[in-house]
């Protein structure tokens, strides 16, 4: 079996072993070992592998052995520069100068030549070699400027050759470390398998935690293992006092925000001073107009939001229905109708009660909702199905005596909507449960019929709360809605 010994081999092993192509290194009756080898078309991991005669089920013969004798170690190219940097020795120039091969086929043309005149028969030609495989080529570049490519090609004598072996050690030193890092000797460092999971078996993470953590209690600057990675480190300090009010002025509740900042509830003539306040520094129109944009938001969150005003759902647009008085803030729930209506929203007005002469800012709303495409309805029986209604009926600027407007409260109350109530009376009223009540500039304490408080930042200056004894900063945040707790 030693004679198929270097003959390079396509082995076919079946399922599941595959097909298996190398070179035989060794081959017995029993087994066959490849080197090089490729499974399945691609590199095997190991630099040999051995089959078993009873699982071969095909053997094929890519190529013969070739003869070792053919096999050419290593090639040597001089190469010579010029003085003329721009012109360089190619290597086709210099293996044409190279007298190596010129050299071995004058020899035979000699020994032909002698054959032929000494009356013998003529030796038949000899039979071309197959050709060898060679390392690759050194190509040797020569320090000495003034040596010409012909100069290079004449010496072919001892004295030349050991010149050109003195000049070729570095690169024979840069092919040997070549040879080291990319040749044979690095295929058994890839031989085996990187076993992972026994790898990590030897991690003992339950030591190295409580390394760290009797490292972390023995130093006192390092953070305590009790802390979380979402949680900060430093103390934090309480967070300020906003608002702080007069004993006299202070009502029976405080409130909370989201983030655990206090805001007291303010007596209801300081919220009438509040809002006096205002009109006196001619900024009620715009504080009640910074109060309807607020609640047109909280009306649009309460009918859906986005999912309600997509453009491709127009056919389910939300309805909103304002119940509004004929008072100042009568106008501010029709400003909310008709901002909804600018949001794609069905709006709806009732003016709720009778005047005899409505105040200019309500009979301006009214044109301008309707304009802005909105209705305005006079009876009950006329208004829609509601998604959300909007009770605009009690303005602070007034006394407590105001008109009850019964029938609209319980028209709203058994309407099956959210119910939202723009500047509810301090005590409420009755029958009507509401999911929000909004309020501008100072809470007020209200019933838990009311629902939650929202806080509407209507931009009150400054002097306006050192006027009414009141030390106030801006509890709003990026937000123009506060909601209290």
């Amino acid at each position: 079996m030693s004679k198929w010994v270097g003959y390079a081999v396509s082995v076919n092993c079946g399922e599941p072993l595959g097909c298996y192509q190398g070179t035989i290194l060794e081959a017995d009756g029993n087994t066959i070992t490849l080197t090089k080898a490729f499974r399945n078309g691609f590199p095997y991991p190991k630099s040999q592998v051995t089959l078993n005669a009873a699982d071969i089920k095909d053997l094929k013969i890519i190529e013969q052995a070739r003869p070792t004798a053919a096999k050419q170690t290593h090639s040597t190219v001089a190469v010579t520069k010029n003085n003329k940097k721009c012109q360089r020795a190619t290597v086709c120039e210099n293996l044409q100068a190279n007298p190596s091969h010129s050299n071995i086929q004058q020899n035979a043309n000699n020994v032909n030549s002698k054959a032929v005149g000494a009356g013998g028969p003529a030796p038949p030609p000899a039979p071309p070699a197959p050709p060898a495989r060679s390392k690759p080529i050194d190509i040797q570049g020569s320090t000495n400027h003034k040596n010409t490519t012909a100069g290079a090609a004449g010496s072919a004598g001892a004295g030349a050759a050991g010149g050109a072996a003195g000049r070729a050690r570095p690169h024979e030193r840069a092919r040997r470390r070549d040879e080291a890092c990319f040749g044979d000797a690095a295929e058994p460092a890839c031989s085996d398998d990187f076993d992972f999971e026994g790898n990590l078996a030897l991690f003992d993470k339950q030591a190295l935690w409580e390394e760290m953590r009797s490292a972390a209690l023995a130093r006192p600057d390092v953070v305590p293992p009790s802390f979380r990675h979402d949680e900060n480190v430093l103390g934090a300090a309480p967070p300020p006092q906003h608002i702080r009010l007069p004993d006299e002025l202070r009502g029976p509740l405080v409130y909370a925000a989201d983030d655990g900042r206090a805001v007291p509830s303010a007596a209801p003539r300081l919220r009438r001073a509040f809002w006096l306040g205002m009109r006196r520094r001619a900024l009620l129109d715009a504080a009640l107009t910074l109060l309807a944009r607020a609640a047109a938001d909280v009306a649009l969150r309460l009918a859906g939001g986005g999912r309600r005003l997509e453009p491709r759902n127009a056919h389910q647009a939300p309805v909103a229905v304002v119940l509004a008085a004929h008072h100042r803030l009568g106008a501010c729930g029709v400003e909310t109708a008709r901002l909804l209506a600018a949001h794609g929203v069905r709006a709806h007005v009732l003016l709720c009660g009778a005047s005899a002469q409505p105040c200019a800012e309500l009979r301006h709303e009214v044109q301008s909702l309707q304009y802005a495409g909105g209705a305005v309805s006079a009876r009950l029986s006329e208004l829609p199905a509601p998604d959300v209604v909007v009770l605009a009926l009690h303005d602070p600027l007034l006394d407590d005596a105001q008109e009850p407007h019964a029938a609209a409260l319980r028209w709203a109350g058994s309407a099956r909507a959210a119910v939202l109530a723009l500047e509810p009376p301090a005590s409420g009223w009755e029958g009507v449960s509401c999911r929000a009540a909004l309020q501008g500039g100072l809470p007020g304490a209200l019933p838990a019929a009311l629902g939650r408080v929202l806080l509407a930042n209507v931009a009150p200056p400054a002097q306006l709360f050192r006027d009414l004894d009141v030390l106030y900063r801006p509890p709003f945040g990026a937000s123009s809605v506060l909601a209290l707790n």
